[in-house]
């Protein structure tokens, strides 16, 4: 591997590294911030229930510590990114006054801007992919889904298969970004429906968190392109965009 190589790949484990503490961070502060709004109350109204209050443990303590954990588990994951954005910047800063950061064995490399708000959006434009849609039945999907693709795509957003095929009767896509779990109908179904109606150029990824073992072939018959697993990572999205931008 030639010095400039290894720049680079160790660049990129430096990238990556950031992309990876983003996407889990994120769900872990959605999960965090429902916790917060909901589960509170859902214990004050059992502890008010006389018929449900045997549901809640014996110890008030341990009661009170259920209140109150999911406030401090979102102040806590609050105080990881500020200290990840510090890290960030500090790597910026590096590269903006000395216009490289060692690598390895003195090497040097430019260091981009890892801001963990901006650490999950793609680096990599791709001109023929402009135009996607993201069918996720779940928000916290969804929601990493925009926090990777919004700064530089037009993305649009569907709960369902059903929904995701009135949307394409509506405007053309070049990627479609397609659950294979959901509830009215599913990936795999909205994918053989959506097959008839859009422009054989389109692009459709089947998402999952489930292993596809000899189910894979079926499904690529059925009308999808490539798979990608969820959560989206930069990663993953990167080399899905890069792939099909210079197949087009």
């Amino acid at each position: 591997m030639t010095e400039t190589n290894q720049a680079h790949s160790e660049l990129d484990s430096t990238e990556t590294l950031f992309h990876d503490i983003a996407t889990p961070l994120l769900i872990a502060k959605i999960k965090a911030g429902l916790l917060a709004s909901y589960l509170p109350q859902l214990i004050k109204t059992l502890a008010e229930s006389p018929h449900l209050l045997h549901l809640l443990p014996d110890d008030k303590k341990v009661i009170d510590a259920l209140i109150s954990a999911p406030e401090i588990m979102v102040s806590n994951l609050e105080v990881v990114q500020k200290k990840i954005n510090l890290l960030s910047e500090s790597i910026q800063h590096q590269a903006n006054n000395f216009g490289t950061y060692p690598l390895g064995d003195n090497l040097g490399a430019k260091i981009p801007n890892l801001n963990l708000d901006q650490a999950m959006i793609p680096s990599v434009r791709t001109p023929a992919i402009k135009t996607i849609l993201l069918v996720d039945d779940e928000v916290v999907h969804r929601d990493i889904g925009e926090s990777l693709l919004a700064p530089h795509y037009q993305v649009d957003f569907a709960e369902n298969g059903l929904e995701a095929i009135r949307k394409c009767e509506q405007k053309q896509y070049d990627l479609i970004l397609m659950d294979l779990h959901m509830p009215k109908m599913n990936g795999e179904q909205a994918t053989i429906a959506l097959r008839t109606r859009v422009s054989n150029e389109t692009i459709i990824i089947g998402l999952t968190s489930l292993p596809l073992g000899a189910n894979q072939s079926g499904l690529l018959a059925r009308g999808f392109t490539d798979f990608l697993e969820k959560p989206l990572s930069m990663k993953g999205l990167q080399n899905i965009l890069q792939a099909y931008s210079r197949n087009a």
